[in-house]
């Protein structure tokens, strides 16, 4: 399956409770996405891969994609800043100077979020996650869609492919009209072929005696390691959160502005 190629084997973490590991992993996105100083996101950065070294190849993989985003940073920022870009505000050397640290800043911003998430959320797995949530009070029909939502990324995946494939065995020499009948006719069918499959999802789900609830796979319980571990999340949030606040002028004292 697809799915185990998105869980990590090397999980540092297996042993906490899963709602533990959903709640710190948002305390600590709050600081990866809020603070602006760049040496505490590198440090928090740097922490992170520390924990996740094991599995550096899989966690480099999926950074790649990430950090094509932040080039289109790298890349517009400046530009705006000189005066040549479609937002362009004050040029000179120093809102350069400006656009480039916070493209850097966005930069750490977003890998450190992505790290995060990576070592505390996508080893529970698809369904370790749902049934995470669901002992969360997260409603019931929407973990249903987020199941089947996800499954379905990977069929629409197919879907498109076989899409493309048809056009190009239909328009090797057709004219701009006979393209749109192409292109026509590959919709007609994906969308005829898309109400085929639901309703034979809804047949299966009610074969099965799908009732609208789900049902958990894995029991949960609470151990004091798991609370240790959740204040400690909270308290490192909050100490990177008054750090950089520090590092900013936002509390008292810039001597530390960064």
């Amino acid at each position: 399956m697809y799915l185990d190629r998105l869980e990590f084997k090397n999980d540092v973490f297996r042993t906490i409770d899963p709602r533990c590991r959903i709640a710190a992993g948002v305390c600590l996105i709050l600081p990866a996405a809020g603070v602006s100083s760049p040496l505490i996101l590198a440090g928090l950065i740097l922490g992170v891969v520390l924990i996740l070294r094991r599995d550096m190849p899989r966690v480099l993989a999926r950074l790649i994609p990430v950090n094509i985003f932040a080039l289109f940073l790298w890349l517009t920022l400046p530009l705006n800043a000189l005066g040549l870009g479609l937002f362009a505000g004050e040029t000179g050397g120093g809102a350069l100077e400006a656009a480039l640290k916070e493209a850097l800043v966005y930069t750490l911003r977003i890998n450190a979020s992505a790290l995060v998430y990576m070592a505390l959320i996508i080893p529970l797995g698809i369904g370790g996650l749902t049934n995470a949530l669901m002992k969360l009070r997260f409603p019931v029909k929407l973990a249903a869609l987020f199941l089947l939502s996800y499954r379905y990324i990977f069929v629409m995946y197919q879907r498109v492919f076989v899409g493309a494939l048809s056009l190009r065995l239909r328009q090797p020499r057709q004219g701009v009209l006979g393209q749109w009948r192409s292109y026509a006719a590959v919709f007609g069918t994906a969308l005829i072929s898309a109400v085929f499959r639901s309703q034979k999802i809804g047949r299966a789900l009610q074969s099965r005696g799908f009732d609208g609830t789900l049902p958990l796979t894995r029991t949960f319980a609470l151990k004091h390691g798991d609370l240790v571990f959740l204040g400690g999340a909270f308290l490192l949030s909050a100490g990177l959160l008054v750090l950089g606040g520090l590092f900013n002028g936002f509390l008292p004292g810039k001597t530390w502005n960064f």
